[in-house]
């Protein structure tokens, strides 16, 4: 078995935000595996916007399969997050009164549309805890360039129109790829 670590981080309003893969495989080179981060600019339902929204996209390059994949993120703070999920999102929410800062991943629903007939959709596939979200899969059979997000949306404590920021961390993955 190989494992392969990639680490990136994104500084916010509220504080550092620290990202971090995990990937074990058999079948994995080390330069097959990246973080990039990607700033945006997110599709909003109109009148809505977000002060910044930012990407982090694990990518892994060729057909392997994954015999465990933890990807998380944590902000670097004393503050306690709120989960904000949704149909087809797994999001927490941080707030300082002043700022928010929220993150957002596809929950099960949603990964099971990208690699059906996994069962995706029937276990728990996102983690949470006070100041993080981590995605975690295991057993995953031959896939050919998987990839996962993370995104982080910015914002006033009270978006300007409510759920600006939940609408932000919303993104289709395939848009994420595109920028």
């Amino acid at each position: 078995m190989v494992e392969i670590v990639r680490q990136t981080a994104v500084e916010t309003q509220l504080g550092r935000v620290a990202a971090v893969a995990q990937i074990v495989s058999r079948d994995l080179a080390e330069k097959s595996v990246s973080l990039k981060v990607v700033p945006f600019k997110p599709k909003l339902p109109p009148g809505m916007s977000v002060r910044a929204c930012t990407a982090i996209l694990l990518l892994i390059d060729g057909q392997v399969e994954i015999e465990r994949l933890s990807f998380g993120v944590t902000l670097e703070s004393d503050l306690e997050g709120n989960r904000e999920t949704g149909q087809c999102l797994d999001a927490q929410e941080w707030t300082d009164g002043s700022n928010l800062v929220m993150f957002g991943t596809e929950d099960g629903e949603a990964l099971d549309l990208r690699f059906p007939n996994l069962g995706l959709d029937r276990i728990p596939v996102v983690t949470y805890t006070a100041g993080a979200m981590t995605l975690e899969l295991s057993g995953l059979p031959k896939l050919d360039n998987p990839s996962f997000h993370f995104v982080i949306a910015e914002n006033e404590d009270r978006d300007p129109v409510d759920a600006s920021a939940w609408f932000a961390v919303d993104q289709n993955h395939r848009f994420l790829l595109g920028q």
